[in-house]
């Protein structure tokens, strides 16, 4: 059977935002899934900046295989070298939070492909920045720099500032956008198109090729990843992972990352698990 390997990043193949790569160890398995004719997909929160380094990494550009970016909004065919799918968010609407992040005091950006344009360069993007291989650019003129579609946006403070502030934001958002607000960091919240998930997105993926759930393993530590825990034939989630997580897996491994990770990866491997 072709395995279809869906990995989270932050919380799943790698400690939170602890930069592009993953380990050596989990990178060597990963590519000897894909020489095994397995489909990875990296489905992550990430904008696409901060998974297509690492899709290169486990060589991705030479099996194939999804990258999925920015909470579903984002899919990425790594063997035709282009973008198959996009949720987008109205422009107008991410300038007019643009205005309202302003008044408020909060850093507010957004991701093009040569870089990510933000009114301010606040703690949460600051730690942020080190998982994208992009340049930031703070400007008071977003629309210049706007020359592409938006399929996320970025709210970021300290994290008082913004417990503060999020149910006032939060109204903004929802009384005058299409937008719901994702939680991601305690520094960072995320807003992407209403009803869009990334276990949405995989489904309508897995749909366009016939994929099924018995074919899918799965690796993740968060609500989002908690749908497609649930559905994959073999799931796997860390010992640091939320408790629904670990309730719905298959497999509950170590909290350090490597060897949470090879375990999962190495009973793939060896066939250990059941796929039947």
């Amino acid at each position: 059977m072709q395995w279809i390997v869906v990995c989270d990043l932050d919380g799943s193949l790698m400690p939170p935002s602890s930069g592009l790569r993953v380990s050596q160890e989990v990178e060597k398995r990963l590519i000897r899934l894909q020489e095994k004719g397995h489909v990875v997909i990296l489905n992550s929160a990430r904008i696409f900046q901060g998974v297509y380094p690492l899709a290169r990494q486990i060589q991705m550009d030479r099996f194939g295989g999804y990258v999925i970016s920015a909470n579903g909004c984002h899919v990425y065919d790594m063997a035709k070298e282009e973008v198959v799918l996009t949720k987008r968010i109205k422009k107008e609407e991410a300038f007019y939070l643009w205005e309202v992040a302003n008044q408020m005091g909060l850093g507010l950006g957004f991701s093009q492909p040569d870089y990510f344009v933000c009114n301010r360069m606040s703690e949460g993007f600051s730690l942020d920045q080190k998982n994208c291989e992009v340049d930031y650019i703070i400007t008071e003129n977003p629309e210049k720099y706007c020359q592409n579609e938006i399929v996320k946006c970025a709210v970021s403070q300290t994290e008082e500032k913004l417990v503060e502030l999020s149910d006032r934001f939060c109204r903004e958002v929802n009384e005058h956008t299409h937008m719901e607000v994702i939680k991601s960091t305690p520094l960072l919240y995320d807003m992407i198109q209403k009803g869009v998930s990334k276990h949405k997105t995989l489904e309508e993926l897995m749909k366009r090729h016939g994929w099924t759930w018995d074919q899918v393993t799965a690796i993740g530590d968060g609500i989002s990843d908690l749908e497609t825990l649930r559905m994959a034939g073999y799931s796997a989630s860390l010992e640091s992972a939320k408790k629904e997580c670990q309730t719905v897996a298959d497999i509950v491994v170590p909290s350090c990352f490597e060897d949470g990770c090879v375990v999962w990866l190495d009973r793939l491997l060896e066939e250990t698990h059941v796929f039947d």
